[in-house]
């Protein structure tokens, strides 16, 4: 009997290319890279990563983590927003990682809105992956 690599949380992905937090991610066998438009959103990540480059010897710099942390269906996290969204709205992957009330590919649900103009960030239910989507 074998049990289960993984029941709920988030799971750890190598880095293709450079992610915002708070982005929409889709997956590719390099990694995961932030989600456009027209592709079919993975997950969403909460913190920022990027590549992992080699470093000079003595160079004692840090980057941005080469893994994150990709949280899918049934999380609630905050999500870039372009535009507008109410409670209770789909929302769809928009450009850059960023979600949208309009769309083709839905992303999820917003459970709060953003608040104040200077706010850009809704709280969003995740849906994805939705399998029937990358058919």
């Amino acid at each position: 009997m074998s049990n289960p690599t993984f029941k709920t949380g988030p799971i750890s992905f190598e880095v293709a290319d450079a992610v915002t937090k708070f982005s929409v991610v889709t997956l590719a066998a390099g990694g995961v890279s932030p989600c456009g438009a027209a592709d079919v959103p993975f997950g969403a990540v909460a913190t920022s990563g990027a590549p992992d480059v080699p470093r000079e010897p003595n160079d004692l710099q840090h980057g941005l983590p080469a893994h994150v942390a990709v949280h899918s269906a049934g999380a609630a996290l905050p999500l870039r927003l372009d535009g507008e969204a109410a409670v209770g709205a789909t929302v769809y992957a928009a450009a850059g990682g960023a979600v949208s009330a309009t769309g083709t590919n839905p992303v999820g649900v917003v459970v709060r809105a953003a608040t104040g103009d200077t706010d850009k960030t809704a709280v969003v239910l995740l849906t994805c992956p939705n399998p029937a989507a990358s058919a």
